[in-house]
């Protein structure tokens, strides 16, 4: 198994440049190292992505998700896969590929003794920690956009797919920016996830 972490546009690096993850997205893959992408050549890809978090599942499906997805489908279309559009041909095709989105509010409220970014030392021996007379409430969201990709060609020996395996995975997440997303951010993310997993090609 391999796994990376990268910034957009940026190489595999142990540890992303801080000054940069308020900006981009952080994408991760990782892939199943017994896969064979070479052997597969069609693949079924929603035409919506499903929005995860919620009790009930909901399905992203305006112009923005599927021009998310189709950068997802010119990838592998580049890579020399093939998409199969018929959803009730999604069985006879080699690989399934799931678009999930999750967003995330988180709120803080804080109050009495609070640490400080900077150590109490700072201010001198004579102090130790402070606090707040008040309180201090913010908060902040994320979003992250996940890939999947499973083979669909493992099989039983009656014909029936168990427990499909998920040869590769990919997830972009950060801040959100301009309200509920920014979609530069999730294009380039896409790119970036491919860029980063030059294993998936066809040779078929």
């Amino acid at each position: 198994m391999l796994s990376c972490v990268a910034l957009l546009a940026a190489s595999c690096e142990k540890d992303p440049d801080a000054d940069r993850i308020d900006t981009d997205l952080v994408v991760y893959t990782d892939y199943d190292s017994d896969a064979d992408f070479g052997q597969r050549k069609t693949y079924f890809l929603p035409d919506s992505i499903l929005e995860a978090g919620g009790y009930k599942a909901s399905y992203w499906k305006d112009e923005n998700a599927k021009e998310i997805i189709a950068e997802v489908e010119a990838n592998l279309q580049e890579r020399g896969y093939v998409r199969e559009m018929d959803p009730e041909k999604r069985d006879e095709v080699d690989l399934g590929v799931q678009l999930s989105y999750v967003a995330q509010t988180t709120h803080v409220t804080t109050g009495s003794y609070f640490g400080g970014w900077w150590d109490y030392g700072f201010w001198g021996p004579w102090w130790g920690g402070w606090y707040y007379p008040y309180t201090v409430t913010y908060s902040y969201s994320t979003n992250t956009l996940i890939m999947e990709m499973v083979d669909l060609t493992e099989k039983t020996a009656e014909g029936k797919k168990e427990n499909l395996p998920v040869i590769w995975y990919a997830n972009a997440s950060g801040f959100q920016y301009g309200g509920r997303y920014n979609q530069s951010l999730l294009l380039n993310a896409v790119d970036q996830a491919f860029e980063q997993s030059a294993y998936i090609q066809s040779d078929k």
